[in-house]
């Protein structure tokens, strides 16, 4: 019997070996290699520690993106509006109130725009609640006009609820000559004279679906109110009343309370705003004499100011997300109040 001898096959170039070979003999590859031998592929597990660590990770990176948006970039958007070109004129010009109005970089572009018109400065989308402020009617009434634009200042780069409009110089005249009138005549009798500009204040307040319009106003004693005060009337606009309300609980001042409003004071823009059907009142703050700042009565004017804003739910301190759309400007200890 004859045995044909076995030979091994080289896988690389085909040449037979004898079977006893490791290497071939014309390339030299291993006769061996993948010959016979079966890998296994053990798919790997994640144990349930790194999953949850994997979950715990992708949650706070979440997290802290929402949180950094809120804090950061949710902010209400806020313009520089005009309400018209009537009556400019450089408020720096009066000495009393350049040397007591916030030294911004906002102030400034306000200022500026008094000299082309009357400017209002925005904040929100247009929704509601709106609320409609107004300060400098009077052009000798330096303390509403600059806790205006502490106001305005106060509120640029915040996140609040619907939207304010605020008017620091309704008279940028006037108020350049620290006197009462503008060209002889007087704004807060004239709200309901198609022209004028406190007229243009209540079409505003019409155009804007307004909840809430304040005009703001100090006093001498003696004079009529002669007392710090929130100007109110039950009749035809019962929402005055209220509002009035609202803000004292809030800055612990009295109310003034007319039964009918424009009987008393004609043509006075809270007084035409209420005759249309929306809510207004008129915060004063006692002063010894007008044409001058006097900070305490700053500060009474503001804080009645921001009760406005409270009362008309555009600020409300129990709001945890307000807070937090805030923290950046108040203070993380905000949070803990």
């Amino acid at each position: 019997m004859i045995f044909k001898a076995l030979n091994m096959r080289c896988n690389n170039c085909g040449t037979d070996n004898d079977i006893n070979s490791r290497y071939c003999k014309r390339c030299g590859s291993s006769l061996y290699s993948n010959v016979g031998v079966h890998h296994t592929t053990r798919k790997s597990r994640m144990s349930p520690l790194k999953l949850i660590l994997i979950a715990v990770l992708v949650i706070f990176v979440a997290l802290s993106a929402v949180t950094a948006y809120i804090v950061y970039v949710d902010t209400s958007p806020s313009e520089i509006l005009y309400l018209n070109n009537k009556n400019p004129g450089d408020v720096t010009s009066n000495s009393e109130l350049a040397a007591n109005i916030p030294d911004t970089a906002l102030s400034r572009q306000i200022i500026d725009a008094a000299k082309q018109g009357v400017p209002v400065y925005k904040i929100g989308d247009g929704k509601g609640p709106v609320t409609v402020i107004s300060a400098g009617v009077h052009g000798d009434q330096l303390v509403p006009t600059v806790a205006s634009m502490k106001l305005i200042n106060y509120l640029d780069g915040r996140k609040i609820n619907g939207t304010v409009y605020i008017i620091p110089f309704t008279s940028p005249s006037a108020l350049s000559k620290n006197t009462k009138l503008t060209d002889g005549v007087n704004l807060n009798t004239v709200a309901d004279k198609d022209g004028t500009t406190s007229n243009d204040i209540i079409k505003l307040a019409q155009s804007s679906n307004a909840s809430a319009v304040a005009d703001f106003h100090e006093t001498q004693a003696g004079k009529n109110p002669g007392r710090t005060t929130i100007m109110c009337s039950q009749v035809p606009t019962p929402g005055s009343f209220q509002l009035a309300q609202d803000m004292s609980s809030l800055s612990l001042d009295t109310t003034l309370t007319y039964y009918v409003a424009g009987v008393e004071y004609e043509g006075a823009i809270e007084d035409v705003s209420n005759i249309n059907g929306i809510p207004a009142v008129t915060p004063i703050v006692l002063v010894s004499s007008h044409g001058k700042v006097y900070h305490s009565a700053v500060g009474e004017s503001y804080n009645q100011m921001l009760a406005l804003l409270i009362a008309n739910h555009n600020l409300n301190p129990n709001d945890s997300y307000l807070q937090l759309a805030n923290v950046d400007i108040d203070g993380w200890d905000s949070l803990s109040r």
